[in-house]
């Protein structure tokens, strides 16, 4: 793999030769192994020069991409054997990865400075598809998520809270219903979500309908048309700590709570280091309020 690609990027197997520090018939021969193996030729001589056919081309993207990961285990097997750096790769969705993660981040890189943290944004089942994958070594969602292959478990149930700009009248409130909220514009979740659901039988309860003047899949982005002017919203507690000024917030009741829900591979612990930044995940729920 490593000489058909030298020879790809280089252009030719002398310029090959002298990246990998190894002489070019040593190169030639390495091609032609590998063309007896493939069933297809690699390199077609043209005016007494070699150059790749259609097939070799076709596979440089993947030969690319290969080399890339190759080099980055290679980086990642030293520092495990020296005990140094490391990788802590995490999936997350809506407001977890943006505001319940990154203050985790920094009380885990408090004790573990040398290591690097992967983090991305994606919707529930998402995240869960990812972990059973083995793309991500945990995710965390605020919504239960129930697949074949996949662990879970409750690190905390933040409360849902309405959110709404600085001087709105909700905000003069003690806590906000459903009852106050039928005033007002409401952008909110789909009633196929888990948010949307239990928003739904708050409403029902109430003996209400719930109108929404726009639908939204993130609290995050709820919160973006609120500080707009939008109109107002109930999204997750942990909404609280985002640094979103401009915006209030209120207790919202009845008290709706969100699974902080942990997935995990079902028959594979977590790293050190994942375990590691689960506890760091468990401590900012503790001091923040679950």
């Amino acid at each position: 793999m490593e000489i058909f690609h030298a020879v790809m990027r280089s252009g030719t197997v002398t310029g090959a030769a002298s990246f990998l520090g190894i002489s070019q018939p040593a190169v030639s021969k390495a091609i032609q192994l590998a063309e007896r193996r493939l069933g297809f030729k690699l390199l077609r001589p043209i005016k007494g020069r070699l150059y790749p056919t259609p097939e070799a081309e076709r596979l440089l993207p993947d030969a690319d991409r290969i080399i890339r990961d190759l080099a980055a285990f290679q980086r990642l097997t030293g520092e495990v054997r020296t005990g140094g750096a490391g990788l802590v790769r995490v999936a997350a969705s809506s407001s977890c990865a943006t505001t319940l993660l990154p203050m985790a981040a920094m009380r885990f890189r408090r004790s573990h400075p040398a290591v690097r943290i992967s983090s991305h944004l994606l919707p529930a089942r998402e995240v869960a598809e990812a972990v059973i994958a083995g793309e991500a070594d945990f995710g965390l969602a605020l919504s239960p998520v129930q697949l074949p292959g996949l662990a879970v478990r409750s690190l905390g149930t933040p409360e849902m809270i309405c959110i709404a700009p600085e001087g709105h009248a909700l905000l003069r409130l003690k806590a906000v219903t459903p009852v106050d909220l039928a005033r007002h514009e409401l952008i909110s979740f789909g009633g196929e979500t888990y948010f949307g659901a239990m928003l739904d039988q708050a409403f029902e309860a109430a003996g209400l309908r719930r109108e929404m003047v726009l639908q939204v899949t993130m609290s995050v982005v709820a919160a973006a048309h609120v500080l707009q002017g939008g109109g107002v919203a109930v999204v997750d507690g942990l909404m609280r700590h985002s640094a979103l000024a401009g915006l209030g917030w209120r207790p919202f009741r009845p008290s709706l709570r969100l699974p902080v829900t942990l997935m995990t591979q079902a028959h594979h612990p977590l790293s050190r280091l994942s375990a590691a930044y689960v506890e760091a995940v468990e401590q900012v729920l503790e001091e923040k309020g679950r």
